[in-house]
C-alpha cells in the first residue's frame, strides 16, 4: 500500500462508518469464541484501529499485531500499541501454535502477498481449533481507483474464499457478503473511477470523512445491512467476511461444523 494511504487510514479509521461496521462484524465473530485471557494476532494490522478497539471491548484480551509497513507500525506505536511489530504475513515472527485467534482484514488482496503462504503461516501460529477471522474485498466488477491507490491486486467471491480456506487447513464456520445496500451505486462509481484511473497517473482512495450526522446514519444502516446479509445470506456485497477454525491434523477432521 502506498505510504500516504497509511496517514489517511489513521486519520479516518476511528470515525469512518465502514470501519465501524467492520469492527462490529469482528466483535460479533469473536464473541464467546475466545478463552479467558485469550491470545489474538492482527495479521496486517495497519494503523492499529481494530487492535485498539478490541482491547477496549474484550476483557483480559492479550493482543499482538504485525504489519509489513514501517508507516503502519509507527502509527500503532503512537497509539500506545507496544505489542505491534514489523513483519510479513508470509513469515509471521511468532512461534507455532502461539495464538487462540488470528484476524486478517483486507490484507490478502494486496499486490505482493501470496495468499496460500500467508494462510499457511496463520494456520501455523494458531493453536488446534484456533479461530481465523478474515475480511476481503469482493467482486472484480467493483475494482476501481480505490484498488489502485491501496495496491489491491484482486477481489474475491464466496466460493473462492471457501476454497482458499479449506485448502489451507481451515474448516469454514461462516461466510457472508456485507455492504450489499451500496453494491449498485458503488458498482457505478467504481466503473467511472476505473475510466478516470486509466486516463490519469494514479488512483484515489475512497476513504473520506462525511459530516457527523451522515457518518452516524451510514454506520447504522451499514450495521443493519451486515446483520441482514448474515441472516439472509445475500449473494452480493462489496466485501466478503469469513470465520473459520484450524483443523486438527492429528484427527483429520473438522472440530466444528461448516455451513
Amino acid at each position: 500500500m502506498k505510504a500516504p494511504e497509511y496517514d489517511l487510514m489513521r486519520s479516518v479509521e476511528d470515525r469512518h462508518w465502514w470501519y465501524a461496521v467492520l469492527r462490529s462484524l469482528v466483535q460479533h465473530a469473536l464473541a464467546g469464541r475466545l478463552p479467558p485471557r485469550g491470545l489474538l494476532l492482527d495479521a496486517g494490522c495497519g494503523t492499529g484501529g481494530m487492535l485498539e478497539f478490541l482491547q477496549g471491548q474484550i476483557c483480559d484480551l492479550n493482543a499482538a499485531g504485525v504489519d509489513a509497513a514501517e508507516e503502519a507500525v509507527r502509527h500503532c506505536q503512537q497509539r500506545g500499541l507496544s505489542s505491534v511489530q514489523l513483519g510479513s504475513v508470509e513469515a509471521l515472527p511468532y512461534a507455532e501454535a502461539a495464538f487462540d485467534a488470528v484476524i486478517c482484514l483486507d490484507v490478502l488482496y494486496h499486490a505482493g502477498v501470496c495468499e496460500e503462504l500467508a494462510l499457511a503461516e496463520m494456520s501455523r501460529v494458531l493453536r488446534p481449533n484456533g479461530l481465523l477471522v478474515l475480511n476481503l474485498p469482493a467482486f472484480d466488477s467493483l475494482r476501481g481507483s480505490h484498488d489502485v491507490a491501496v495496491s489491491g491486486a484482486r477481489r474475491y467471491g464466496e466460493l473462492q474464499v471457501r476454497t482458499l480456506l479449506e485448502h489451507s487447513n481451515f474448516a469454514v464456520e461462516m461466510i457472508q457478503y456485507w455492504n450489499a445496500w451500496l453494491f449498485l451505486p458503488l458498482l457505478v462509481w467504481r466503473q467511472l473511477s476505473r475510466i478516470k484511473t486509466e486516463l490519469g497517473p494514479a488512483g484515489e482512495s475512497d476513504l473520506k470523512i462525511t459530516p457527523d450526522w451522515m457518518n452516524a446514519m451510514l454506520t447504522g444502516v451499514g450495521k443493519l445491512d451486515a446483520g441482514l446479509c448474515r441472516e439472509l445470506r445475500l449473494p452480493f456485497g462489496s466485501s466478503v467476511f469469513a470465520v473459520a477454525r484450524k483443523r486438527n491434523r492429528s484427527t483429520g477432521g473438522m472440530l466444528h461444523g461448516s455451513n
